[in-house]
């Protein structure tokens, strides 16, 4: 009689074990299932490892500061600016890359002329402020440009003008690489955004 017991216990015990360990893995996926549903909570946190590890590249630092009018835009992260002495300089947005001008790629000259145009529409004919990062003895330039309080360089990227170039934010103090990453990541959302509407708008609902 007792080892009857003994063994009714025994699977007692067994089959609570497994409901326990079912319980568990259930609770496991279920906490999977809400983290990945909110897992843009984390991306701050990505993004800002990522800027830790954004160090190869042209190793740059803050120099000092020009500021002036933009009188021509050269391309999506290039533009000459004339100074308060009448000097002019090409000043290239750091940390950035827009697309160049091919040589007979119909689709990458329009991607080109398109990030010139709408690089022109920020700055063209404006008071900048530009901190540099590097300078050459021709009155070339890197830097981080402000209009006002913007950051153009992250706008640019945020925007679609030019892409987050890690290759070309070495030295850049932190919370510049961070900005400019983050500005990445809202830029692929925007895009993805764009997509979902534009495949709506082709597929309406009868």
């Amino acid at each position: 009689m007792k080892g009857a017991l003994d063994g009714l216990d025994f699977r007692m015990f067994r089959r609570l074990h497994k409901l326990y360990f079912l319980f568990c893995w259930l609770v496991v996926v279920g906490l999977a299932g809400i983290l990945y549903q909110h897992r843009s909570l984390f991306y701050p946190l990505v993004d800002l490892e990522d800027a830790f590890r954004a160090r190869e590249g042209l190793e740059q630092k803050k120099t000092g500061e020009l500021t002036g009018k933009v009188t021509r835009v050269l391309n999506g992260d290039m533009f000459v600016l004339r100074d308060e002495h009448n000097r002019t300089y090409t000043v290239r947005l750091t940390g950035v890359d827009a697309p160049d001008y091919p040589g007979t790629n119909r689709s990458e000259l329009h991607s080109a002329l398109e990030s010139r145009t709408n690089l022109c529409r920020l700055i063209l004919s404006q008071q900048v402020r530009v901190e540099l990062t590097y300078t050459n003895e021709s009155r070339g330039a890197l830097g981080l440009v402000y209009l006002g309080d913007t950051n153009i360089n992250a706008l640019a990227v945020e925007t679609g003008i030019a892409r987050a170039a890690r290759e070309q934010m070495n030295g850049l103090p932190l919370k510049d690489r961070y900005a400019l990453i983050r500005a990445e990541r809202k830029a692929r959302q925007n895009a993805k955004s764009e997509c979902r509407m534009s495949n709506a708008e082709g597929n309406p609902n009868p």
